[in-house]
């Protein structure tokens, strides 16, 4: 699956696929409000027996109904948002499949990008070609890096890297992260949303060149899935990925 959009200053692709898996449980999205603002998002669905497809689309869909009802003004109001979502994965949860599913979401306009994200499906930001933020794990593995048992290059050959501290569906009341408000005037700023089906097999000084030579968001993602396919592993997990570039 492949989205693309295309505005002045801005250009969004995304893919989603199953990758070795038989069933691919990620779900991304790209959404427009018929103004100015749009959102993009991955979620990466756990529980089997379909259930961690359906948790993810529920996710993606919750926050899209969100985004098509209400604008958002402040990255806290992400907090409303994850929450319905959350409840909407609860709801669908039975006693042989507890699902739950990763969530990362960014609302961008033509002045401002916002994010917020739950699990391990990871947000990068660039500016002006340089990796400038990457989003925090949810997982034991990033918790061992603040421990200093291991480096945070090192969380992808990790033995607990699928334990996940969050997640929707876990608990009734969720934590998640929220960004700052980032002002987009005077840079090219290039975000990146993704689940660990893709990071694993594309490293951050990878994802920084192929952004460096790439014309758009479109041929970005393509030049870093000639990379994935490199290097990932037989019957590796689902892989989905959206990129969004902004030129100032």
């Amino acid at each position: 699956m492949f989205e693309k959009k295309r505005k002045k200053k801005l250009t969004v692709f995304g893919y989603t696929s199953k990758g070795g898996r038989d069933e691919n449980e990620d779900t991304a999205g790209i959404f427009d409000d018929g103004a100015s603002s749009i959102l993009v998002a991955v979620a990466d669905g756990l529980g089997g027996h379909g259930g961690g497809k359906a948790a993810s689309q529920a996710a993606i869909d919750s926050i899209r109904d969100d985004f098509k009802r209400y604008s958002i003004k402040e990255p806290e109001e992400f907090n409303i948002w994850f929450q319905k979502a959350n409840q909407k994965v609860l709801d669908m949860q039975m006693r042989e499949c507890e699902m739950k599913t990763t969530l990362v979401a960014m609302v961008m306009d033509n002045e401002t990008a916002m994010w917020a994200h739950i699990g391990d499906s990871r947000l990068y930001h660039f500016v002006d070609g340089k990796l400038e933020f990457c989003t925090f794990d949810h997982s034991v593995s990033q918790m061992a890096v603040l421990r200093g048992e291991i480096t945070q290059e090192e969380i992808r050959g990790h033995v607990d890297r699928n334990r996940l501290l969050k997640a929707l569906g876990r608990e009734e009341t969720i934590s998640i992260d929220v960004s700052p408000i980032v002002e987009l005037a005077g840079a090219e700023h290039a975000f990146l949303l993704c689940s660990d089906g893709f990071w694993e097999y594309v490293l951050e000084e990878d994802m920084q060149k192929t952004l460096k030579a790439a014309e758009s968001a479109e041929d970005w993602i393509k030049r870093m899935l000639l990379i994935h396919e490199q290097n990932a592993k037989e019957g590796c997990d689902n892989n989905s990925a959206v990129a969004v570039i902004y030129s100032a």
